[in-house]
């Protein structure tokens, strides 16, 4: 069982970067600035929305994400509404920590440069 952490752990900006392969981000980024420019250009509130749902993966320590990016705003004629989904596997690490590989892949060990051909 992990222990609760009182300090965050997971380092949200990687995690939202991981997410699709990058793909959620640049949704995110879309839908952001089109929300921002319709706000703007008609005056009227606009609202972009990102759900994540975390369910277990039996047998491991790791999750899978269910993300979306909904954004709603006004248009010249009414309203736009724009939903994106997606999911992805992350690894569960100590204290919760979420990363997309899997802890200590690629941590190098005392023994690592022992361990290297010469000239390789």
């Amino acid at each position: 069982m992990h222990e609760r952490p009182s300090q965050a752990v997971t380092d949200v900006g990687a995690v939202i970067t991981d997410l699709d392969g990058g793909h959620f981000e640049a949704l995110l980024s879309v839908a952001m600035s089109r929300t921002a420019a319709a706000v703007v250009d008609h005056q009227r509130k606009g609202e972009v929305t990102i759900k994540l749902k975390l369910e277990p993966i039996k047998g491991t320590h790791q999750v899978r994400v269910a993300h979306s990016v909904e954004s709603k705003h006004a248009t010249a004629f009414g309203k736009a509404a724009e939903v994106a989904e997606g999911a992805t596997v992350l690894h569960v690490s100590k204290g919760g920590a979420l990363s997309l590989a899997q802890p200590g892949l690629f941590d190098r060990g005392p023994k690592a440069d022992q361990d290297r051909i010469p000239g390789a």
